[in-house]
């Protein structure tokens, strides 16, 4: 029997971005930028199997919420059992571009950070249009949109809508990925 994570790349390779999780070096990379002791809200765009939502639970304070937004049922289902009494944590099985709809019923309006793993170059153009758009918005004015991709290819979207502040190759994680620390750009410069 495959790992969920194998299983789900084969069955929707569309919205799982690789075959292998991701390295401890990827994500001490993607956790650099985030500041813990102030962060109130991070929200993380397919967790998949939980690998970045362990290291942000094992650094965030309790009273930080986590927000995971999953388009897997199967990966909701296992994020829900693994992470259930955990406080703050809240597992939405829905899309990227609509995250400020669940973050209103939580009494929240924006985000501090957003780490980010979906495959842009698998998704529509329009869609990663949308969901780029989206985040703009739901970021706060100074905070961080962290993306790790395997490409550069789709720097150009990504800089529609959001100032690049870091880039980094990761070599050690399989395949290689860039993480991208990027701070949206004022709404009328989009």
């Amino acid at each position: 029997m495959l790992p969920p994570f194998v299983e789900e790349f084969f069955r929707n390779p569309a919205t799982v971005g690789s075959l292998v999780p991701s390295s401890r070096d990827l994500t001490d990379k993607v956790m650099e930028p985030i500041d813990f002791a102030t962060a109130t809200c991070i929200v993380e765009y397919g967790p998949g199997t939980g690998v970045f939502t362990d290291m942000l639970l094992a650094r965030r304070r309790a009273e930080t919420v986590v927000v995971l937004v999953e388009v897997s049922e199967r990966f909701c289902k296992l994020l829900r059992e693994r992470y259930a009494g955990q406080p703050n944590v809240h597992v939405i099985l829905g899309s990227a571009d609509k995250t400020a709809d669940y973050l209103r019923p939580l009494g929240l309006t924006r985000a501090d950070y957003v780490v980010c793993g979906l495959p842009f170059s698998s998704l529509s153009r329009r869609l990663g249009w949308r969901i780029l758009e989206h985040t703009q918005h739901v970021l706060q004015p100074d905070g961080k949109l962290i993306l790790f991709q395997y490409s550069l290819q789709n720097t150009r979207l990504f800089e529609r809508f959001f100032s690049l502040r870091h880039q980094e190759h990761v070599l050690l994680n399989l395949p290689p990925a860039y993480v991208l620390v990027y701070e949206p750009k004022p709404e009328s410069a989009a």
